[in-house]
């Protein structure tokens, strides 16, 4: 890393901590204050954020300071609205209260772990793929036999299309 890369890192770990401590260096954790204090001692810049921050520092210690009769008041009222306001009571158990799935969860995580090993059985055995092979052939009972002819009569009716033209 360059030289300038390290001093922009330190301009931004000054940064944050000016805006986390304030420009009080005692108030800044030792090991911070004894990392930056080269910085600020040799960096024009970083002296310019420290007397601004300081500036700022002076500035909040002028803002007037909080009521403490006022601010009591201000939580007496909030206490006094929070005691009005409506609450939804239920009126059923906790049980009742819980989805059937959350009370039947182990049930249901059981299930689905047997349909998916009666998945991948099925898959791996080859009593399916004959099955599927018999129908798909026609040598069975069912609709293979009925799309066959479907599928014939699509192509007669394309090359009766094809004749016309």
């Amino acid at each position: 890393m360059t030289r300038k890369g390290l001093h922009i890192i330190g301009l931004d770990k000054l940064e944050a901590t000016l805006d986390t401590y304030g420009a009080d260096r005692t108030r800044w954790p030792a090991p911070v204050r004894h990392a930056l204090s080269g910085l600020i001692a040799g960096n024009p810049e970083a002296q310019k954020m420290l007397k601004d921050a300081e500036a700022f520092d002076r500035l909040l210690d002028k803002a007037p300071r909080y009521d403490a009769a006022r601010l009591e008041r201000l939580r007496e009222r909030i206490a006094v609205a929070a005691a009005r306001q409506p609450r939804l009571i239920s009126t059923r158990p906790a049980e009742a209260a819980r989805p059937v799935l959350r009370r039947y969860h182990g049930l249901v995580a059981t299930a689905l772990a047997a349909s998916l090993a009666l998945g991948i059985f099925a898959g791996q055995t080859s009593i399916v793929s004959r099955t599927a092979d018999t129908i798909l052939n026609g040598d069975g009972v069912g609709y293979a036999s009925s799309s066959k002819q479907m599928a014939q009569t699509d192509e007669a009716g394309s090359l009766l299309d094809g004749d016309l033209l």
